[in-house]
C-alpha cells in the first residue's frame, strides 16, 4: 500500500427487480439496450459484493483493508468497529415499490446471526433474516422527487384514517383497546383469510376510482395491489402499512435517517444511500422475499410521530452535512464550481467519494488523477487530497464521524 494515495474504485451493480432502467447506466455510462433493472451501486467492502481497487492489481476493497488495516482504516475507526469498512454507500433507484421493512439492532443481529449460523441456516438461503451480525441504520438524501414511508403516523392521524377508510373501520375497535402496538400485531397475524376479505373490497373500490396522485396513500395501495399478488389470489398484508406509516415526498436534496427498528420502506425515485455495513432486512409486506413476523414484530418500535426531513447543514463554502445519530457513519455532498477546490487534510478514517456530476482532478501527494461522472475513488485514513472541479461538479462523500 502506497502512503498518500487514493484509490480509483469500481462499484457493483445490484440487478433486484425494482430497478430502474436509466438513471444507473447513464451515470456509469453504460447502454442498457434490453431493459435490464439497475437497482442499487455498491460502494463499498461488503462481503457479498465488495468493490474493486481499479490501479491495485485489480484488488477487492475488503481484501485490501484486511492486509492494510491500520494504513487504510486508522487506529479510531479500529478501535470502535475493528477491521472492516463501517459503512456502505449506494445509489439507489428504484422503479416499483420496495418491501416494508425495520433493521435490527447490534444486539439483535448478532443473536439472530448466530442462531440462524448455529441452526444451519444457510447464508444464502431465502428464509435467512440475518446476513451478517451488524445492525443497519441508514441516511439517504433524494436525488430525484422521492416518495417513501418512514415510521408510524400519529396516533390521532391512524385513527382518522381507520375512520375514512371504510373497508378499515372494523379495525377501530382493536386501535381502541390496544393501541398502536396492538392494531400492527393484530393484523400481522390476521388469518390470510381475514386479511383477503378486508383487503379485496379495498381493491375493488380503488380499481373503479383511480386514484392518481402520488401523495395520497390510496396510490400506492392499488399499485402494490397490482405488482404484489400473493399465490392463489390472495392480497399482501403490506397494503395495511401503506395508511399506518407516514408518506413522504422528498425533493432533491432533502433526507430522512432510518434508525434501527424503524418501520419504512423506499416507493419510487433515485436517492444517495450510506449505511452501516450490513445487509440485514426484515420484511413485513409488499414483497415476494421471506417474511418473519415474530421477527419482525421483535424488532419494530412502535413510535408514532412526523418524521424529520434534513436538508443537511453547509459545513464550508462547498460542503454539506447530513448530520445522523449513527456513530458508523456520516454523509456529505460537495458542491464545486469550475475552477473551485476542495481540501481534505490529515483524515482521521477512510473515505469513499463518488463524482455525482462534472469532472474533477484529485491531486495527492503531488500525484493528480482525473475522475469524471460516475466514478469514485477510495481514500484511506490520513490520507490529505485536494479536489479541483474541472467543471462544476457535485460530489457524495462517505466517512466515519471522529
Amino acid at each position: 500500500m502506497e502512503q498518500g494515495k487514493v484509490y480509483p474504485l469500481r462499484g457493483v451493480v445490484q440487478h433486484y427487480a425494482w430497478g430502474g432502467y436509466d438513471y444507473i447506466p447513464d451515470l456509469l455510462g453504460l447502454r442498457n439496450d434490453h431493459k435490464m433493472p439497475f437497482a442499487e451501486l455498491w460502494l463499498g467492502a461488503h462481503g457479498q459484493a465488495p468493490s474493486r481497487l481499479i490501479q491495485d492489481g485489480d484488488t477487492f476493497l475488503n481484501s485490501f483493508i484486511r492486509k492494510h488495516a491500520v494504513k487504510a482504516l486508522g487506529p479510531k475507526v479500529i478501535g470502535r468497529f475493528g477491521t472492516s469498512l463501517p459503512y456502505l454507500l449506494k445509489v439507489l433507484d428504484a422503479r416499483e415499490m420496495l418491501s416494508i421493512q425495520v433493521h435490527p439492532s447490534k444486539r439483535e443481529a448478532e443473536e439472530g446471526f448466530a442462531r440462524e449460523t448455529a441452526a444451519g441456516v444457510a447464508a444464502d438461503a431465502p428464509n435467512r433474516c440475518y446476513k451478517d451480525d451488524n445492525h443497519k441504520l441508514e441516511v439517504h438524501v433524494a436525488l430525484t422527487d422521492f416518495w417513501m414511508l418512514h415510521g408510524f403516523r400519529t396516533e390521532k392521524e391512524i385513527e382518522r384514517i381507520l375512520k375514512a377508510t371504510p373497508e378499515f373501520r372494523q379495525l377501530l375497535s382493536e386501535f381502541y383497546a390496544n393501541g398502536l402496538a396492538g392494531l400492527y400485531r393484530y393484523i400481522m397475524r390476521l388469518p390470510q383469510d381475514r386479511v383477503d376479505a378486508m383487503l379485496n373490497p379495498l381493491v375493488a373500490r380503488l380499481t373503479v376510482e383511480k386514484p392518481s396522485d402520488k401523495d395520497q396513500s390510496d396510490y400506492w395501495a392499488l399499485k402494490a395491489a397490482a405488482t404484489f399478488s400473493l399465490p392463489g389470489g390472495h392480497r399482501d398484508r403490506g397494503l395495511y402499512s401503506i395508511y399506518l406509516l407516514n408518506l413522504l415526498h422528498l425533493n432533491p436534496g432533502e433526507s430522512t435517517f432510518q434508525n434501527v427498528g424503524l418501520p419504512h420502506a423506499y416507493l419510487f425515485g433515485t436517492t444517495m444511500e450510506l449505511m452501516a455495513n450490513s445487509d440485514n432486512v426484515l420484511r413485513g409486506g409488499l414483497t415476494t422475499k421471506y417474511i418473519h413476523v415474530d421477527e419482525l414484530l421483535k424488532t419494530i418500535i412502535f413510535d408514532s410521530g412526523s418524521p424529520k426531513i434534513s436538508t443537511g447543514e453547509a459545513v464550508s463554502y462547498a460542503e454539506r452535512v447530513y448530520r445522523t445519530a449513527a456513530q458508523d457513519f456520516e454523509l456529505s455532498k460537495l458542491t464545486l464550481y469550475a475552477g473551485e477546490t476542495f481540501t481534505n487534510a490529515n483524515a482521521e478514517g477512510p473515505e469513499i467519494l463518488l463524482l455525482l456530476n462534472g469532472k474533477a482532478s484529485v491531486d495527492c501527494n503531488e500525484a493528480k488523477q482525473i475522475f469524471d461522472r460516475g466514478e469514485a475513488f477510495f481514500s484511506p485514513a490520513t490520507t490529505d487530497y485536494h479536489i479541483t472541479a474541472l467543471n462544476d461538479a457535485i460530489l457524495f462523500r462517505a466517512k466515519t464521524p471522529l
